[in-house]
This record gives structure tokens, C-alpha cells and sequence, in this order.
């Protein structure tokens, strides 16, 4: 059964349904699929920086802030909807009275794994919105040997990093020839750190000493990372503090990875990839050759995990056990050997354990939707 929860936010009254398609199970378990990430911010926060100026328009949640569909979206008139195919991509006023036909196939989120696939083309529509919000200083070609006395060796244009206010960086490469390099407010990358845009790190974000980036990848805020990602989306407040590699990956918020934990993303034979579909409770290609890890919020793995190509963990999950977990491992499960359930009250104290370690704390909606997820478990 697919279990249609998210949690409630000022900004889900800007869209038109509640963002709970099973297709971007594990994803969107806990909140709807506006609030994962288009590049390093969500769906949601893009929106509502670009309809701060539109407040009587609403969109579908699987529309992209991209160019093209905010160009269409803010011109939309009161009473007119954009609309493909009789689907209501989004509208202006609670009634229509006129219709935009357009396709939206292009700025159209399809599913858990295109939100990798999406990061480039995410980190690229939103810079412009980044450059206010985090208050970004571009760096300028002068610049460069300043920066090379401090140890930052940087191959391409120098305009193509923009920095936060206190972000860090020293002793690192960094590579723009193909897209930027962005740092949030207070954002860190450590000594030895290796990075190929495109790339977003979060609000005090760091990436750990020796990391190897591999872009289009973002990490959000609050992030810990490690080891050598390639192409992945890190949704806020997750750790994957140490080696370990990562491709064409998706964790969501509030997971830890532990020390060396691996994802293949690629099958031995280069073939076709069968996913995990949660409509059809079945495993399904899509057409990918690469895929590797999507996990829900707040799951945790064990030393030296080592997931097979295009493994679906669900939320608040505990990945150990001896060999390769499942492909699907299905939410709050205790191991990967057998059914095992995670105990409801124990699963909400860790939550709560992590979340006080960065000075958050567990909202009365984010638990009324752990516990119906646990409810729908069990």
C-alpha cells in the first residue's frame, strides 16, 4: 500500500494537491514531493520566491521552477489556468475561466530518480534566486592568484564560484568548466576536498577532508559528507560523513550513512535497470542504466553497507545485517533479514536524539506522520 502522508507547510497552500504520487516513494513518506530538492532548495521554496509577487497562483507539485514554466506560470491571468492535456498544471484564482494549453513534459518531475538526473538543470534555474537568498559573492578572474596562495587551485572561471558569507575554503581543487560551484552561508569544504561543478553545498554545510565531487551534485543543509559522490541529491540535515561512494543517488533528510557504506549504480551486465516501483509493488525498468541508492527520511546504515544497484530504502529504516540488504527495504524495518519491525516509540526518540544534535526539534505534524507511516507498516 502506498501511504498518502506529508507534512503540512506554510508553502503547500501555493499548490494544487498534496504531492503524495507513490512515484516518488520513499521520497516523499513524510511530506509531500514539493518539499524535496530541484538542485539544493525544493520545489516549494523556489515557488515561493518566484510567486511571492502572484499570491492568487497555485501549481501542481510536480512542476518544475524552471525558466520556461515560471515564464508561463507568472503570466498566467486571474482566472486562467495552464493546462496539458486536461491536466491542471496551474492556475490563477479559485475558478477558470480561460485555458493556456502547453505541454509541460520538460518542466514535469516524473519521479524519486529524476530529482538526480534534474540536479544540473535545478542548480542552474535557481541560481539566479540563490544569489539573493544566500547572498552569494561571485569570485573575479583578479582574484585568482589570492586564492591559489591560500591552496585553491581552480580550473575554469573563477566567476562560476559563489560564496556565502563565512563560507570556507582552503587547500581544495575545484573545477567550473561545466557549470558553477556554489557555498551557502557558513558553508565548509575541507582540506584535500576535490570538487567537479556543477555543485551546491548547503547553509553550513561541510564536506569532510579528501572528499571527491562528481557533478551535477548538491548537498543541502546541514550536511556532513565524505568519501566520493557522483551525481547525488542530499536532502537537509543527512551525513555521509565518511569514505564510501555514492552515484546517481538520493538520500533524504536526516539520514547517516555509516563509515564506508557503498551503492552499485551501475548493473555488471550495463543493462537495463529494473526499479523498485511502489504503485505496482514490484520491481520495473524505466529505462535507466544508472541508478543507485534513494532512501527516505531519517534511516540509518550500518558500517561497510554495501547496497546493490538501484536500492529503495524506506523511511526510518536500520539497515545491518550480514551481506547485501534487499533492493527494497521497506520503511522503519530493524535489519535487512526477515520482517523485522523498528519499535515505534524507539524510532521517535532516535529522530529525536539526531535532530536535538543540530538544534532542531520534531514538530507535532512531522510526528503525527511517523506514527501513521508505522500505523500503515504494521
Amino acid at each position: 500500500l502506498w501511504f498518502t502522508l506529508y507534512v503540512c507547510d506554510m508553502t503547500d497552500s501555493l499548490f494544487l494537491d498534496g504531492g503524495d504520487s507513490a512515484d516518488f516513494y520513499p521520497l516523499n513518506a513524510l511530506k509531500g514531493a514539493q518539499h524535496l530538492h530541484f538542485g539544493v532548495r525544493s520545489i516549494a521554496k523556489q515557488w515561493k520566491d518566484l510567486l511571492s509577487s502572484k499570491p492568487d497562483v497555485r501549481v501542481h507539485s510536480q512542476v518544475l521552477p524552471t525558466e520556461h514554466a515560471a515564464s508561463i506560470v507568472l503570466g498566467l491571468k486571474n482566472g486562467q489556468a495552464w493546462q496539458d492535456k486536461g491536466l491542471v498544471v496551474a492556475q490563477c484564482g479559485d475558478t477558470i475561466g480561460s485555458i493556456h494549453e502547453a505541454p509541460v513534459a520538460k518542466d514535469w518531475l516524473v519521479d524519486a530518480a529524476s530529482l538526480f538526473e534534474k540536479c544540473g538543470e535545478g542548480l542552474a534555474a535557481d541560481l539566479p534566486r540563490l544569489k539573493l537568498s544566500w547572498r552569494l559573492r561571485s569570485l573575479d578572474e583578479e582574484e585568482r592568484g589570492a586564492w591559489a596562495q591560500r591552496g585553491v587551485v581552480v580550473h575554469g572561471p573563477m566567476d562560476r564560484i559563489h560564496l556565502g558569507p563565512g563560507a570556507l575554503l582552503r587547500d581544495v581543487s575545484l573545477n567550473t568548466e561545466e557549470g558553477d560551484i556554489l557555498l551557502g552561508p557558513g558553508a565548509e569544504i575541507m582540506e584535500g576536498s576535490r570538487v567537479r561543478a556543477p555543485f551546491a553545498l548547503g547553509e553550513n554545510a561541510q564536506l569532510r577532508m579528501g572528499t571527491l565531487v562528481y557533478g551535477p551534485s548538491s548537498v543541502g543543509q546541514g550536511c556532513k559528507v565524505g568519501g566520493e559522490i557522483s551525481n547525488v541529491v542530499v536532502h537537509d540535515w543527512s551525513n555521509k560523513a565518511h569514505g564510501g561512494f555514492l552515484g546517481n543517488a538520493v538520500i533524504g533528510e536526516w539520514c547517516n550513512l555509516g563509515a564506508e557504506t557503498t551503492c552499485s549504480n551501475l548493473k555488471n551486465t550495463y543493462g537495463e535497470i529494473a526499479e523498485w516501483d511502489e504503485g505496482r509493488q514490484g520491481f520495473h525498468a524505466k529505462g535507466r542504466q544508472f541508478c543507485g541508492l534513494i532512501m527516505g527520511d531519517h534511516s540509518k546504515t550500518a558500517i561497510h553497507t554495501a547496497f546493490p544497484t538501484a536500492t529503495v530504502v524506506g523511511s526510518m529504516a536500520q539497515v545491518f545485517g550480514p551481506g547485501a540488504p534487499p533492493r527494497h527495504v521497506p520503511p522503519f524495518s530493524w535489519g535487512h533479514e526477515g520482517n523485522e519491525v523498528l519499535v515505534l516509540e524507539k524510532a521517535l526518540s532516535t529522530a529525536r536524539k539526531v535532530m536535538a544534535r543540530r538544534k532542531q526539534t520534531l514538530t507535532p505534524d512531522q510526528e503525527r506522520a511517523i506514527r501513521q507511516l508505522h500505523k500503515e507498516r504494521t
